[in-house]
């Protein structure tokens, strides 16, 4: 009799862990320009001795690093997301509801939520309650995505003062200490009601790497000191180093809705991921007719800007 419940419990625990490695079969990401990997390009050396230069977003990031090269991961992620929070909020929950994927990253999909110069309505945020009702549109955006029960992970939204003046966002587009402690704490009130739902302390990864302080993520620990700068010049957009550590913190997260699979799904070694995204960038460059690399990365919102928004 022992040995049959010894049995049945290791078939059990055999059962358990084949659930936790097939959990990740697809993930989605969603977001603005850190998805999208605004800034973020990678120089490959072909055979023939050319050089292109291709742009890096975090779903490519991901499928480097992936272990399983079969794991589907798709991005609805764009660097527009400013020039219309709302729409842009909509149709990304549009399109990845149609993926039915088994895992959500959404890092930074809450940013322009809660940020910029235009609300709700294209009206132009006149203080916190503003913000408050822009929020709301994005909350609602997402919670056809939340009430499905896919694994979710989302972005609290940073503190980032210290980017006014670095080119991109102006004093107008951030709000101020107490708001952002108000959009959080509905925030996360918001995704208490959601278990399926975790909660990115993405804020914290800022102020750590403002501080240049490690983020431990991933079992290793991402620091300036070890990796070089985590931080674009514009203080806003994180560098190929700085987004390895923003995706280990997510991997983290998410481990807790894919019964720990996430983080072990994947090798984010910054020299495996770097020599992993040339090889992939230069199979893409070799299928591709050849094109000239943009002298600029994918438009932003800069200090005073006001682009008309355009079609996700």
């Amino acid at each position: 009799m022992l040995r049959v419940i010894a049995s049945l419990a290791i078939i059990a625990l055999a059962a358990t862990c084949l659930a936790a490695a097939t959990t990740l079969t697809r993930i989605t990401v969603i977001g603005a320009s850190v998805s999208d990997g605004f800034g973020l390009r990678l120089r490959t050396t072909l055979p023939d001795g050319s050089r292109p230069v291709t742009g890096v977003n975090v779903a490519q990031v991901l499928q480097a690093a992936a272990r399983d090269p079969s794991l589907v991961i798709t991005t609805h992620a764009s660097s527009m997301y400013f020039s219309d929070p709302v729409r842009y909020a909509r149709r990304s929950v549009e399109r990845t509801l149609a993926d039915k994927p088994t895992l959500v990253l959404a890092i930074d999909w809450m940013f322009w939520n809660a940020y910029g110069s235009s609300g709700v309505g294209g009206k132009r945020i006149d203080g916190c309650d503003d913000r408050m009702a822009l929020l709301e549109t994005g909350l609602a955006a997402l919670e056809p995505l939340a009430a499905t029960g896919v694994p979710i992970v989302l972005g609290d939204i940073p503190d980032m003062q210290s980017a006014i003046g670095g080119g991109m966002i102006s004093e107008d587009m951030v709000p101020d200490e107490a708001c952002l402690a108000r959009l959080n704490a509905r925030l996360k009130t918001w995704t208490d009601t959601h278990p399926n739902i975790t909660l990115l302390p993405l804020n914290d990864v800022v102020q750590k790497t403002l501080a240049k302080k490690p983020i431990h993520a991933c079992n290793r620990d991402w620091c300036e000191a070890d990796l070089g700068p985590m931080l674009q010049k514009d203080r806003l957009h994180p560098t190929l180093n700085g987004t390895l550590a923003v995706v280990a913190t997510a991997l983290d997260a998410a481990d807790r809705g894919t019964d720990g699979a996430a983080s072990k799904s994947f090798n984010l070694d910054p020299a495996a991921v770097r020599g992993r995204m040339n090889e992939l960038a230069a199979a893409r460059a070799k299928a591709a007719p050849p094109t000239s690399p943009s002298a600029d990365p994918a438009a932003q919102p800069s200090a005073g800007d006001s682009a008309s928004p355009r079609s996700p």
